[in-house]
């Protein structure tokens, strides 16, 4: 399956230049790192940047808005929130970047999903 997420550049405060950032993939993280979580592969100036979203997350405001994500949301939603951190200082060498529900029921409603 293919999304299509376009290619974006952010100023970034940690790392000193530009980031340029590529969609490379979305997965289940349950079965590859044994974590309940789908995972948004990027690519930031050639390294990789693991957005993960909190499968617990997903179920519980699909119960609540009786409406679930699609993939291609979750991804437009995994770029949003890695731009936000690129542009608040967020390093992607350090550690993977998580949504947990409040974060993802935020940042689907700005994007006009629920």
């Amino acid at each position: 399956m293919s999304y299509v997420i376009t290619p974006f550049e952010v100023s970034s405060k940690a790392m000193g230049e530009s980031a340029r950032c590529r969609f490379v993939h979305l997965y289940p993280a349950i079965a590859t790192r044994h974590s309940d979580t789908i995972d948004c592969v990027f690519r930031v100036n050639g390294r990789k940047a693991t957005v993960a979203i909190s499968c617990a997350g997903l179920k519980r405001r699909a119960d609540h808005d009786h409406t679930p994500l699609r993939d291609q949301q979750l991804a437009e939603i995994a770029a949003l929130h890695l731009r936000r951190m690129l542009e608040g200082g967020y390093d992607p060498t350090e550690a993977e970047l998580f949504v947990g529900e409040e974060a993802l029921r935020l940042l689907a409603k700005e994007l006009g999903y629920l």
